[in-house]
This record gives C-alpha cells, sequence and structure tokens, in this order.
C-alpha cells in the first residue's frame, strides 16, 4: 500500500512539472513560435515564392516556344459571295470559310537584342535579393522578440521592486504615526513620509501597466491574440569582453537586408537595359497546323473522313519603330528606378558605421552602469542595515532609515534597468552587424 502510494506521488509531481513546464514561456519558445505565426514572416515567404514564379515567368516568355491549340466550329453561317462577270452574266462564287476547324501554333523567340537576357537575369536578382529579405526579417524578428521578452521580464522585476517600495513605505508610514502619537516624531515626519508613499504608489501603477505593455509587445510578435504565460528565463548580465575584443568594422557584407538593396540595384540596371532594347528588331520562327472540315460536304464535327490539313512555316520579324513614345516612356521609368534602387542602397550603407559604433559605445556604458548599480545596492544593503541598528540605538532617525530604503530601492531599479538596457543595446549592435555575437 505504501509502495503504490509513493508512485501515485511521484507520478503526480512529474505530471505538474510536465503541465507546469507547458503553461511557461521561455525564449527560444518564443523565437519558434515568432517564427511560426508571424504574420509578417509569412508574407516575405509568400514573396520569395512570388518572384521564385516571376523568375519562370521571364525563362518561358524569353526563351521557350509558346504552344497553343485552337477550335472553333459554327452552327449556323451565311459566308461572303465574290460575283465575276465572264461576259454572259455574273457568275456568283461563295466564299470558302470551314465550319469546323482545329489550328496548332508554335512560336519560338530566337533574337530580341538580348532584352529576353536582361530581364531574366533581373528576375534572378529579384528571386536572390527576396530570399536575402526572408533571412534578414527572420533575423530581425527573433531579435525584436529577444528585446520585448527580455523587456518583459524587466518589467516584472522592476514592478516586484517597486511593490517593496510600497510596502516599505507603508510601513514606515504606520511607524511614523505611532512615533508622532508618543511624541518621538513630528508631523513633519508623517507628511514627508506620506508624500513619498504616493509616489511610490504612482510608481508601482506604472510599473504594472509597462508589465501589462510589454507583454502585449510581446504577444503581438508572436502573433498571437492572447498569452498568459508566465516568462521562465533571467536577464542577461552585461559582458564588456564580449564587444573589446570583437573586431567591428562598417563592413555591410554580413547584412542580408543591405545585399538585398543592392541586388535590388543590380536588377533594376538589368531592367533597364532591357528595356532600353525596344528599337531592336524581335526575330522568331513558328507555324500552324490547320484541320479543317469541308463545309459543303459535311457540317458534322465527327465525321473526320472529311478533314483536310494545311500547315505554314516561317521566320517572323517584328520592329517597333514607333509605338507613341510608349517604349521611351518605359525606358527613362526603368532608369529612374536603377537611380532610385542604387541611391537607396547607398543611403543604407551610409548608415552602418553610425549604428555599430552608436550601440557597440551603449553596450560598453550600461555595463559600466550595471557594475556601478551592482556595487550600489550592496552598499545600500549595508547601509539599510546600520541605519536600523542606528534607530534602534537612538542615534538615528526614522527618516534616515527612510532614506537608505530609498537609495536601496533606487539601486536595485538601477540593476535592472541598465540590464535591460544593455541587452537592447547588444541587440541592436547585432541587428546593425547582421550576425550574432
Amino acid at each position: 500500500m505504501r509502495y503504490q502510494l509513493f508512485i501515485s506521488a511521484v507520478l503526480a509531481i512529474l505530471i505538474l512539472s510536465v503541465v507546469g513546464k507547458a503553461q511557461t514561456l521561455t525564449l527560444p519558445q518564443a523565437i519558434d513560435e515568432g517564427l511560426n505565426h508571424s504574420p509578417q514572416i509569412q508574407k516575405t515567404r509568400a514573396v520569395v515564392l512570388e518572384f521564385q514564379w516571376k523568375k519562370t515567368e521571364s525563362l518561358g516568355a524569353g526563351f521557350l516556344p509558346k504552344v497553343s491549340l485552337s477550335g472553333s466550329h459554327y452552327f449556323q453561317t451565311q459566308y461572303e459571295v465574290t460575283n465575276i462577270n465572264f461576259g454572259s452574266g455574273p457568275l456568283s462564287f461563295p466564299g470558302f470559310y470551314p465550319s469546323t476547324q482545329f489550328s496548332l501554333n508554335v512560336m519560338v523567340p530566337v533574337f530580341d537584342g538580348f532584352a529576353n537576357v536582361a530581364d531574366y537575369n533581373g528576375a534572378s536578382l529579384i528571386e536572390e535579393a527576396t530570399e536575402k529579405e526572408l533571412h534578414r526579417s527572420e533575423f530581425q524578428l527573433r531579435k525584436d522578440i529577444e528585446l520585448a521578452f527580455y523587456q518583459a521580464l524587466a518589467a516584472a522585476q522592476l514592478e516586484a521592486v517597486a511593490q517593496e517600495n510600497v510596502k516599505n513605505m507603508s510601513d514606515h508610514l504606520n511607524e511614523v504615526k505611532i512615533q508622532h502619537r508618543g511624541g518621538a516624531a513630528t508631523k513633519y515626519d508623517a507628511l514627508r513620509v506620506e508624500v513619498q508613499l504616493n509616489e511610490a504608489t504612482a510608481d508601482a501603477i506604472d510599473a504594472k501597466d509597462n508589465v501589462v505593455l510589454t507583454r502585449q509587445k510581446l504577444t503581438e510578435l508572436l502573433g498571437i491574440k492572447e498569452d498568459n504565460r508566465p516568462l521562465m528565463g533571467n536577464l542577461p548580465v552585461p559582458e564588456s569582453s564580449k564587444i573589446k575584443g570583437l573586431q567591428i568594422s562598417g563592413d555591410s557584407k554580413s547584412r542580408d537586408d543591405i545585399q538585398a538593396l543592392s541586388l535590388r540595384a543590380e536588377a533594376a540596371r538589368k531592367y533597364h537595359q532591357g528595356q532600353d532594347l525596344w528599337i531592336v528588331p524581335r526575330i522568331s520562327v513558328g507555324g500552324q497546323y490547320f484541320l479543317y472540315n469541308q463545309q459543303y460536304i459535311n457540317n458534322t464535327v465527327s465525321d473526320t473522313g472529311n478533314y483536310q490539313n494545311a500547315y505554314n512555316v516561317g521566320v517572323f520579324l517584328t520592329w517597333n519603330l514607333f509605338d507613341g513614345g510608349v517604349s521611351i516612356a518605359k525606358a527613362n521609368e526603368a532608369a529612374q528606378q536603377e537611380y532610385e534602387a542604387e541611391k537607396t542602397a547607398e543611403a543604407a550603407k551610409v548608415s552602418v558605421p553610425y549604428d555599430l559604433e552608436y550601440w557597440k559605445r551603449r553596450y560598453l556604458s550600461n555595463t559600466d552602469h550595471y557594475l556601478s548599480k551592482k556595487l550600489d545596492v550592496e552598499r545600500s544593503e549595508e547601509s539599510v542595515r546600520l541605519a536600523k541598528e542606528e534607530e534602534r540605538a537612538g542615534t538615528r532617525t526614522s527618516t534616515e532609515t527612510l532614506d537608505a530604503e530609498l537609495d536601496l530601492f533606487r539601486s536595485r531599479a538601477g540593476v535592472v534597468n541598465s540590464q535591460v538596457s544593455a541587452a537592447e543595446a547588444l541587440i541592436r549592435l547585432e541587428l546593425a552587424m547582421g550576425k550574432e555575437i
């Protein structure tokens, strides 16, 4: 009996452990869910597939044969008649139009001034650009979720510190009121604590609101409507050694988004080349094969014995000499699109060195703040301990103890703020570099 109770207890603990883990949200889980549910990522993946088909379209339009099959059947006809006068009177010759006809058409492009090559190369470059944009979007989302996760964790910790501060202020106010009734404290001391309690309460309200807002931001990044799972994790500890030994340059080769912009600029140049070739003649070869019936013999579709055939094969040339200026306008539009794409890529490259230097310095400064705030916490804790002992000994007042506790509250909040600020700086630095550190 005891053995069965022991087994049941162990199973219950295991079940509760599994359920507890399922109801929490860790950073890796958040990143996986975000990549799977984010509408923006799904949209970017669709864009990649769209331009893969666009590449296939340019291949078919410029290189592959066009084959089509058509057919027609007339239920009722009245054909044209040609009258010819041979001297004795006009004779009428009815026109010949088959009532049933099938045709097979084949057209193979031969030469268009290599505009087809330019269009295909441009489509290939756009396809590669969209793939890099997808990689950048996924990387951006991972970093955004990571930052939102840390901000939500920090908000929860700051709320806990704020609530503890409110509790300390409330206890102090009760003590001061008792001391005031006993003559050991003045009305000024009580009013001062009340003011500080009101400020602490307002800070706690703001901290609670921040918890809700940061969690909603994280939920939005995950691509879901609602999520009440408690977060499981810790804020990263800033370490200046991560950056000091790192070679950071303004090279944008690891930035998929900037590479994508460069590819789009190159694709625009290819499309511009293709549009400039509008004046070049287009040459193609092709043929047609016809299968038709004799309308005066039999008008039924199924009587295949009365069908005859015809065909033609030839070379076709099309030369666009003037189309109202449409081709010239399209060529100039392509030229401006090329210029815009080049300047967009250039502007993105210019901002990289500044972003790298800015977030590097922000990380190092927040690392120093974190270390100093940790020392402040240790000093404030010791200051609070000494103040309480001296207050019991009668050498210090409750107001001085309260000041020491307020310093401790600020130091604890400073540690959390410096941690999350350092985490944000590191994430922004990774985004600027285009890779993990």
